[in-house]
């Protein structure tokens, strides 16, 4: 077999001696692969005539399915490699996850939930869920899971607990004023909320949009009318981070702004038979109940963000603050692949569609350009007013003292709920630390330990705190005269 490989390999040589052709070939290919290489690469290069390479892959696709027709998802899946960024073939657990990821979907009980002193509570409880319907309110604390103890649990080790498969109960008893109430909660598809909204100050309103999906319109429709009760006039909208979503969402999200009839978006497709102009459909008719406002926009608003961000823009209703956003311009759709026998599969993504802002600007690979570019600032965490952290000595809970102070100080600065930060080494800290070392790969002991401080001291070094001069900017802006 070597004897062969050999010969293969000089005769490929010489091939390409005689083409002038580079001899390069990549560390992972056979030798079966860079030989076929070779020969289509000198074949495409020197054949005088034009070639129909979607013939010839399909040729090539045919002959290996006539030999191994287990293969076709992995071909159905290179045709979706070849695509754009945004394309590609999804099995249809990956589409679930996909959809899930837009939705904001999961498996629960409908509640928000936080680490309190003594055990995880509920924050709020999301109207006509299960959780509701069982009679949990907020400010109930979970006591048991299933009959398991979880009062020295964290946020992220009762969450799986509670969640799990569709239709499926969980027994939980949540204590509440002093008395432990045993409920039974069925376990429901939650589709999470997009929107969040609230008044900065008098006459002054935000509205952070993280996604759109098919409860966003509401989700607005409730800020709006929030908005309007209160007589706010001047709006920042956030759509930083923004990834784009449902087309028809952007759309009617936009409708809350955009004059009725007004072009939002026009869309131009490969079959240009169905290239469509979409309008707004709110009720806005006359001079707009905002007269102020100003969009934040960065480097990873997307798609629908950017579209409405557009909106605002090109319909003269607000200004843009921040960086050149991604610059995605395009419009996907899901093609269904139809079951052969036994055989499911998933879909292909496929980008059809690039759209126009109402302007008349292609942004796709160019983003928008804001009309104040203002970058944030990231320094580092400052410690100086903190206790100095020992790491001479292992610290676990009972211990009180500097060190303890030093070890909550920094916890709570970096986002992790420790309780009342004092010098006392309770059991609150025994939770989060134990909590800490999980997430950073260490052993679960609940004791700071010196290889703990060790990589604790260095990851609070790598933090680092954002100073949000975009936001202050958008609101310096609604706020001037």
């Amino acid at each position: 077999m070597k004897q062969i490989a050999k010969k293969l390999l000089l005769i490929m040589l010489a091939v390409m001696m005689t083409l002038g052709c580079p001899a390069v070939f990549a560390e992972e290919e056979s030798l079966e692969t860079a030989y076929f290489d070779m020969v289509l690469a000198n074949v495409l290069s020197n054949y005088k005539f034009e070639v129909d390479t979607a013939a010839m892959a399909s040729s090539f696709a045919h002959k290996l399915l006539e030999k191994h027709p287990e293969m076709l998802e992995d071909l159905i899946e290179i045709v979706g490699d070849q695509m754009d960024q945004y394309s590609g073939y999804f099995t249809p657990e990956e589409l679930v996850d996909f959809a899930n990821l837009f939705n904001a979907a999961y498996v629960g009980i409908g509640v928000t939930v936080q680490r309190m002193i003594g055990s995880v509570g509920v924050v709020s409880v999301m109207p006509g869920s299960s959780a509701e319907e069982a009679g949990i309110l907020a400010g109930d604390r979970f006591i048991k899971v299933d009959g398991q103890d979880v009062t020295g649990l964290s946020v992220n080790e009762i969450v799986p607990l509670i969640q799990g498969e569709e239709g499926t109960t969980v027994q939980v008893t949540m204590l509440r004023d002093g008395k432990e109430i045993p409920l039974t909660v069925t376990r429901r598809a939650i589709n999470g909320n997009t929107v969040g909204y609230s008044e900065l100050e008098t006459g002054v309103g935000y509205l952070q949009i993280a996604s759109f999906n098919g409860s966003t319109p509401g989700g607005i429709a409730e800020a709006d009318a929030y908005f309007k009760k209160s007589g706010i006039k001047k709006l920042i909208i956030d759509l930083r981070n923004n990834p784009g979503g449902e087309l028809i969402s952007v759309v009617n999200s936009i409708s809350y702004f955009v004059p009725r009839g007004k072009n939002v978006i026009s869309i131009e497709y490969a079959n240009e038979s169905r290239n469509t102009t979409l309008r707004s459909i709110g009720d806005v008719t006359g001079k707009p109940y905002y007269n102020k406002i100003v969009v934040l926009v960065n480097g990873e608003t997307a798609s629908g963000g950017e579209l409405f961000a557009g909106n605002i823009r090109d319909h003269g209703l607000g200004t843009i603050v921040g960086v050149t956003t991604l610059g995605k311009g395009t419009v996907q759709e899901f093609m269904h692949l139809p079951e052969i026998g036994e055989l499911k599969f998933g879909s292909m993504k496929l980008t059809t569609a690039e759209y126009v802002l109402p302007g008349g600007e292609h942004i796709n690979g160019k983003g928008i350009k804001p009309d104040h570019w203002v970058p944030n600032r990231y320094v580092r965490l400052d410690t100086s007013n903190m206790e100095e952290l020992d790491l001479l000595r292992d610290y676990k809970e009972g211990d009180h003292g500097p060190g303890v102070l030093a070890i909550k100080q920094r916890f709570n600065a970096v986002g992790y709920f420790v309780g009342e930060v004092n010098d006392q080494y309770d059991q609150e800290l025994t939770i989060t630390v134990r909590q800490y070392q999980r997430d950073a790969g260490l052993s679960p002991t609940g004791v700071m330990d010196y290889e703990t401080l060790i990589r604790f001291r260095s990851d609070v070094e790598a933090v680092r705190v954002e100073i949000d001069q975009q936001f202050n900017k958008a609101l310096a802006l609604v706020k001037a005269k």
